[in-house]
């Protein structure tokens, strides 16, 4: 069986091409830098440059504009490719084993592939990877999914989890931020969801039973976010089913019809969609305007998590160089470098 690359998917598949490099099938050339155990190679330096450039082109930059950015943004290709082999290496010593993450991803992507391109279906993992093939490395692709759920398990474990912050200081960032919350009319939504596609009629009457079962906690009040934890199979499930904010004419055609006929905090019954079933969630409704800050909790969250957690992020990599081994060869830069080590 032939499997063409289909546009939808080329799109998924470049999401993870654009991710940190992984280090695999490599044919031995100049080595730029050596990290622990690990060698990063001129090779690998030069296709993370490409792919730089293409994600640049990718976001419509052209002429000098795209050269400006590239020269910016490959600066710190050696300290990403540097940061990319030590949070590796520092999984590796955790015991963090990423084998059962290419397999979900790999499953997340062809249901998504699915829900969006409904009338040209990838039934199976298998030709999903052959469509991957045609494209590029299958085992590189696989790497790549490795490498980025290795880097966020140790992120996860040594900073992220060390970023508190309280609502009175979510508050304080809200007030002073306000111009930045004007939005336009619109709806925060959240969804409970589950997948029907390729089912036989017996496997889709399960599905459908187990939506009905989370209709009927909704209606018994029971909380929202707990009910989309224990039945979504939507990627947002463990969110609460956070869908996010969405402008008015944003939603199809159907499910802004559905939306438009609840009040705030009201869900709908359930939806059957190309993909399964679903009951959507009216958040909240905002008619234009600042919005309150009970509506915006979660990305001020976002927001401040991502201010406080950047600069950790830099001085646990710090932390790691100091304590482990780096050494770039001569011509090259780590910008990542302690400032007393820099080359």
């Amino acid at each position: 069986m032939t499997v063409r690359i289909k546009a939808g998917l080329a799109a998924i598949i470049m999401s993870i091409v654009l991710a940190p490099a992984a280090f695999s099938q490599r044919v031995i050339d100049e080595i730029v830098a050596r990290v622990g155990n690990d060698i990063i190679l001129k090779s690998e330096f030069e296709s993370e440059k490409k792919v730089v450039r293409d994600e640049l082109a990718q976001q419509g930059l052209q002429g000098a504009q795209l050269e400006q950015a590239f020269q910016e943004r490959s600066k710190h290709i050696l300290r990403d490719l540097i940061d990319t082999s030590l949070l590796v290496q520092q999984a590796k010593e955790m015991g963090i084993n990423a084998d059962l993450e290419v397999i979900r991803s790999e499953e997340r992507m062809r249901q998504e592939h699915n829900r969006t391109n409904p009338k040209d279906l990838i039934n199976t993992i298998e030709d999903l990877e052959r469509a991957i093939s045609q494209q590029m490395s299958l085992e590189d692709f696989k790497q790549r999914i490795r490498t980025q759920y290795m880097r966020s398990q140790v992120l996860n474990r040594e900073v992220y989890g060390r970023v508190i912050i309280t609502t009175e200081e979510l508050r304080a960032y809200y007030e002073s931020h306000k111009k930045d919350f004007d939005k336009p009319e619109g709806v925060h939504l959240r969804e409970i969801s589950v997948n029907t596609q390729n089912m036989k009629p017996e496997e889709e009457a399960v599905q459908r039973k187990k939506i009905e079962e989370a209709l009927a906690a909704l209606k018994k009040g029971d909380d929202l976010g707990e009910v989309a934890q224990k039945y979504s199979e939507s990627d947002n499930a463990q969110a609460g089913g956070d869908l996010g904010f969405f402008e008015k004419g944003q939603l199809a055609a159907d499910l802004e019809a559905v939306v438009n006929k609840l009040n705030k905090g009201q869900s709908s019954d359930i939806i059957k969609t190309n993909y399964g079933f679903m009951i959507i969630n009216v958040q909240d409704k905002h008619p234009g305007g600042v919005m309150p800050f009970e509506s915006l909790q979660t990305d001020v969250y976002n927001m401040m998590f991502n201010d406080r957690a950047v600069p950790k992020i830099r001085e646990y990599l710090t932390r790691l160089r100091e304590t482990g081994f780096v050494d770039v060869r001569e011509g090259y830069t780590d910008t990542g470098a302690p400032p007393k080590s820099q080359n």
